[in-house]
């Protein structure tokens, strides 16, 4: 057999080359033939140059089999003009059915990939990687089902991954792109024709109906989706046979092995989806694609089995796995009326960036930039755009230009309910020369306004997930729920947040940002004193150096190791951490300016201060406490009506240190009534301050005057605190 094998193909290769002899130089109407793509037993596939247009195509150039019989020819018309017909984006488009010098050949869109038979690894794809090319192979039969148009030979090898990771579909019921199947693999694996001329297919493929010569509906093409679903999962095919009919009995009669007892990290639900795709009466299958793409996308908002890696500065496809949970981002190109052609380059500038920003977020799913312009130009509706991507939430602008000033519009929309979670207008001077200084104003403002932990996204994300209990929450949940938790400092919002980080560190051990939350949570029960267990900076500094070693580049889990150090009293290793942390999202104004408090406190007050009012400038939605470093900077120059004005504009009613910031300052200014207010506004939070009262600030500012100084302007607002030999 295997010298059979390597006869045939030796023979495919000959016809190969012979055929690319004759047509490769040629130029067939007006496309001159520039190289051979592949062959097979429906003709072979040209690189063409289409002299009209000006653009590259591919070019199917049909054999003498077909081009000679009147009737196959006239098939293979109707079917190219149905299948042309269909516009959507996971199949490949032909553009025309044409003949000239005798030879019949159709047209095509030029890809740049590779066949998905040639990138199935033994071990099989990552999980999210079978779900979104699931999702996009379901996406194109429902289009062609829709126009009652059955594939009969979808097989990876008539599946094209494109560069940008996009699957599309070749072949609908046309003619084969080549013979693409994997080296290795026997030819009962190729081609198995029934009738000739009616139904054509690859054996190791087809559903038991076209086997057996049935008639047949969309229902066969979901077995082969199955049969594909299995592959990519598994690194190999659910039914096996040493002959065709060996490999035909096996499809028709055996129960293939579920792939979920060999791979651990395979949902359930993804091997139900496969399963059901695989039943022998089509009965008993889905009646439709588009509900195995459904139930494909489903699958996004269903917890991982396994680990969840952070992966910074990654941008994604959506639909691409379990650890998605539905919370996709995209950002549509900005739009323009103008025709000038500065506000191009600025349009297309913005939405690059903004996308480039988000993605240093590793807690956000953001969209590929290209993905979102593909679509955007095919839909003018955000919850419809929305709704192709599968993005929940949907980013918009609009440029428009008059004189010397440009007026930059943005909002973010939720593509579900159609709602408004944030706009904004930007006014700048426009000089199209100025367009990268323009873009470095704007950008990071849009993205930390958005993203950052006390961004609108995170915090539209968080009160989604407030009514799960935390053993009810998958780990990347788990991370959402809890950023950001600084905002509402309770011990019963440290001890929510905490549970739910315990629980997904151990069901994702590998999870970056699972990790450095809790490692940030871990250090609220030594600064805050909240749900305090032994040794909370031995178990920071652990998580935050798991969270580092997992995720390298993700400047969350710097900004965790650098908080543990300053704690600790590292403080030369915790300028290292915080300085890295900066340095890798600079687009962070929450990183931004917590690092910044922490290096005044550390001493650095004048570049902690002003590190703190960048990250302030970013997002204008701040909370109140990145005044602190401001407040005891004034209150240490004894500048007491500058420091009241900090400690006011602080504003956070349920956090203990505004209180007592207002408190102080009171004291030392002599207003009593404001002063004893203060104090009871403090007490009724946390009763046991005056005991606690020199360990909560040396735990920030370390040991020194400053504590004491603090101290004398709590008890001038007549709070008692002992002396310190007392």
């Amino acid at each position: 057999m295997l010298i059979s094998r390597r006869l045939q193909n030796r023979k495919r290769h000959l016809s190969a080359l012979q055929s690319e002899l004759t047509v490769v130089g040629r130029t067939l109407a007006h496309y001159r033939v520039t190289a051979l793509i592949g062959a097979g037993g429906m003709g072979e596939v040209y690189r063409a140059i289409d002299s009209k247009l000006g653009r590259e195509v591919a070019l199917k150039v049909l054999p003498a089999g077909v081009a000679n019989d009147p009737e196959r020819l006239a098939r293979f018309h109707r079917e190219a003009r149905a299948v042309a017909a269909i516009n959507h984006p996971h199949i490949v488009t032909i553009h025309s059915v044409e003949e000239a010098d005798g030879v019949h050949f159709l047209t095509m869109e030029l890809m740049d990939g590779r066949v998905l038979a040639r990138g199935i690894p033994p071990s099989g794809l990552p999980i999210d990687r079978v779900v979104a090319i699931g999702i996009d192979i379901a996406d194109a039969l429902s289009a062609a089902h829709e126009k009652g148009i059955v594939h009969r030979d979808l097989k990876p090898g008539n599946v094209m991954v494109t560069a940008d990771g996009r699957a599309k579909v070749l072949d609908f019921g046309v003619a084969k792109f080549g013979d693409q199947h994997a080296p290795d693999e026997p030819d009962l694996a190729t081609t198995f024709q029934t009738h000739a001329g009616v139904v054509t297919g690859t054996l190791s493929y087809m559903s038991p109906e076209q086997i057996a010569g049935r008639p047949v509906d969309c229902r066969a093409d979901i077995f082969s989706l199955g049969v594909i679903l299995y592959e990519m999962a598994g690194g190999h095919r659910p039914f096996h046979g040493t002959s065709s009919a060996e490999l035909a009995a096996a499809i028709l009669r055996d129960t293939p092995e579920p792939i979920c007892q060999v791979r651990a990290d395979l949902p359930q639900s993804l091997w139900r989806v496969i399963e059901r795709c695989l039943e022998k009466s089509a009965a008993d299958r889905f009646a439709s694609s588009r509900e195995v793409g459904e139930r494909l996308r489903a699958l996004a908002t269903e917890p991982p089995r396994a680990t969840v890696a952070s992966q910074p500065g990654a941008v994604a496809e959506p639909g691409s796995g379990a650890a998605d949970e539905g919370f996709w981002i995209a950002v549509l190109p900005f739009r323009y009326a103008d025709p000038n052609a500065g506000l191009a380059v600025l349009a297309e500038g913005l939405s690059e960036e903004i996308v480039t920003g988000l993605s240093r977020f590793s807690y956000l799913r953001v969209i590929s930039h290209g993905t979102a312009l593909r679509q955007a130009s095919e839909q003018t509706d955000v919850r419809t755009v929305g709704e192709q991507l599968g993005a929940r939430y949907v980013m918009e602008g609009s440029l428009r230009h008059a004189a010397t000033r440009i007026r930059v519009a943005v909002q973010l929309v939720d593509a579900v309910s159609g709602a408004h979670l944030w706009a904004e207008t930007y006014e700048r001077p426009f000089d199209a020369d100025a367009t990268f200084a323009l873009q470095d104003d704007l950008v990071p403002r849009i993205v930390s306004t958005v993203a950052d932990p006390f961004g609108v996204l995170p915090h539209t994300m968080r009160e989604a997930l407030r009514r799960k209990a935390p053993d009810q929450l998958s780990p990347y949940e788990a991370v959402l729920r809890s950023i950001g938790y600084a905002a509402r400092q309770t011990p019963e919002e440290h001890a929510e947040v905490r549970a739910g980080l315990e629980r997904a560190v151990l069901t994702a051990p590998d999870y970056a940002d699972a990790w450095a939350m809790l490692s940030v949570v871990y250090t609220g029960e030594y600064a805050s004193g909240h749900n305090a267990r032994p040794d909370p900076l031995s178990r920071a500094l652990d998580a935050a150096r798991r969270a580092v070693a997992a995720a390298p580049a993700d400047h969350f889990a710097h900004q965790a190791l650098a908080q543990t150090l300053f704690f600790r009293r590292e403080l030369q290793s915790f300028r290292v951490a915080a300085e890295r942390a900066v340095e890798l999202n600079p687009m962070d104004g929450c990183t931004k300016a917590f690092m910044g408090i922490l290096m005044a406190f550390a001493g650095d007050w004048e570049r902690g201060c002003a590190t703190a009012e960048q990250g302030m400038r970013l997002n204008p939605n701040y909370p109140g406490w990145y005044r602190l470093a401001g407040f005891h900077n004034a209150y240490r120059k004894r500048d007491y009506r500058a420091a009241l004005d900090m400690a006011l504009r602080v504003n956070v009613p349920g956090l203990f240190h505004t209180h007592a910031a207002l408190a102080a300052a009171h004291g030392q200014l002599g207003e009593s009534a404001e002063a004893a207010r203060a104090v009871r506004d403090l007490l009724a939070l946390k009763p046991d301050f005056a005991r606690h009262a020199r360990d909560l600030y040396a735990h920030w500012l370390g040991p020194g005057d400053l504590v004491e100084h603090l101290v004398e302007g709590l008890n001038k607002a007549g709070l008692d605190i002992p002396p310190l030999d007392g």
